[in-house]
């Protein structure tokens, strides 16, 4: 396979998911080749706890790709081919109050959903807007491959803010992660199975599932997640506040099981019971803490000092990884490879908002994602779309025009708020904590 090579930029290079990352590149060094590897990070602290590794692995099985560690935008985007982008803007500070400051007035405490997800898309959209100017104040080719969350506000935002940028691409790894967990439900492999799907960014579901030799899996998949509790790919690893979110498929489908649906709609179907559940002292980002990132720290630090990687965990088994690397290569290759993507609606729902952001099966190539059209969909789907779209097209006016009224508007209409004296209030605290990043009037 001769094919031609590539620089990338990691942009959010400390987070603890890039070594992973690290380990699906070289994985697929022969399907998505490179000359060089820019990490980048505001916080060169949290970065350079990994530094030693990826550095030791890299030098290990990736000998002949150059390695450079940056802090500084300029060398980081000025000769770039792609930009991997998972920025988590305010760290685990500012996640913390996103999870936690709902949760005082009886309100789902979720980092993408909710709230949570409100000031998180307000804080990840300013850093976008920068990063994107910057990369394109060098080139207009480069490829901005964007995973930072909550990729639904993102993703409509960067689409407002660069109506004519058709080299950004946003990503979200949930479908990509639940395609895994079908497969090992069914027994199949996961690189067979194709799916259909329709919503928005976390509001979705799966209405379709089969294999490329013609099998039909979606009744039997259908009939198993009625009548057993859904647990994921990897449940061993995961948390349990993670593996309840599985859970409540299950208890979704005692009510509407027609579709099978994304594991993010129980917050919005189910918020009253997960508040009870949850404890606001503690919450993802403290389990995450205490858990995968310092598993993956304590492997990067045995890397300090070392030549080879002689009893030293090769970390390679991140979905989020895999995921960009395979984009990354079809578009790179226009090898037009499936995948569930985010795309602008423009008729692939026809009765449903034009310019939203939807979420769908489609291809990906040299020109980007193209995706699959879908069909008309049922009232109950599409007032429920309507609503959580109503919310995150707000949510990105009041960031552009920094208006207090639409902010208010957009938490008052999310599912898991509605009542607007709570909306008013806990808008009025995250206000308070995000002065740095984003301010009202």
């Amino acid at each position: 396979m001769n094919r031609k090579k590539h620089i990338i930029t990691i942009a959010g290079a400390g987070s603890a998911r890039v070594p992973a990352l690290v380990g699906n590149l070289i994985e697929m060094k022969e399907r998505f080749p490179l000359t060089k590897i820019i990490f980048y990070d505001i916080d060169n602290e949290r970065m350079g706890k990994m530094q030693a590794y990826d550095e030791l692995v890299l030098k290990t099985y990736y000998p002949e790709v150059e390695v450079v560690f940056t802090t500084d935008m300029d060398v980081a985007y000025c000769h770039t081919d792609f930009v991997f982008c998972q920025m988590r803007v305010g760290k685990g500070k500012m996640r913390s109050y996103d999870e936690k400051m709902p949760l005082k007035y009886g309100l789902v405490g979720q980092e993408t959903c909710g709230p949570g997800g409100f000031s998180y898309g307000m804080r990840s959209l300013g850093a976008m807007k920068e990063m994107v100017e910057k990369v394109r104040s060098y080139s207009k080719d480069t490829w901005i491959l964007n995973y930072t969350n909550p990729a639904a506000i993102v993703a409509l935002g960067l689409d407002r803010l660069f109506p004519d940028d058709k080299r950004i691409l946003n990503l979200c790894d949930q479908p990509f992660s639940l395609m895994k967990s079908f497969a090992k439900i069914l027994g199949i492999p996961q690189e067979t199975l194709r799916a259909r799907y329709f919503g928005l960014n976390h509001f979705g579901w799966f209405t379709d599932l089969f294999d490329t030799a013609g099998n039909n899996y979606f009744d039997q998949l259908r009939d198993y997640l009625k009548n057993h509790d859904f647990k994921p790919f990897n449940a061993e690893q995961r948390s349990k506040s993670w593996l309840d979110t599985y859970v409540r498929v299950n208890k979704y489908m005692q009510y509407f099981d027609e579709y099978i649906p994304t594991t993010y709609l129980q917050y919005y179907f189910f918020p009253d019971e997960i508040v009870q559940e949850s404890n606001p002292q503690y919450t993802r980002v403290d389990e995450a803490r205490d858990s995968r990132e310092k598993e993956v720290f304590e492997v990067c630090g045995q890397a300090v000092g070392r030549d080879t990687m002689d009893g030293i965990t090769m970390l390679t088994n991140g979905v989020f990884g895999k995921l960009m690397v395979e984009v990354a290569e079809s578009i790179a290759y226009d090898l037009h490879n499936e995948f569930i993507v985010l795309v602008k609606n423009n008729g692939i729902i026809p009765n449903f908002e034009k310019d939203a952001i939807v979420e769908v099966a489609g291809t990906i190539g040299k020109n980007g994602a193209e995706g699959y059209y879908f069909g008309n969909i049922d009232m109950f789907y599409k007032g429920l779309m309507e609503n959580q779209y109503a919310y995150e097209s707000l949510t990105v006016d009041a960031f552009i025009e920094q208006d207090y009224k639409k902010a208010l508007e957009a938490l008052t209409l999310n599912r898991t708020v509605i009542d607007p004296e709570k909306a008013k209030a806990i808008l009025d605290d995250f206000q308070l904590v995000s002065k740095d990043y984003w301010v009202l009037k």
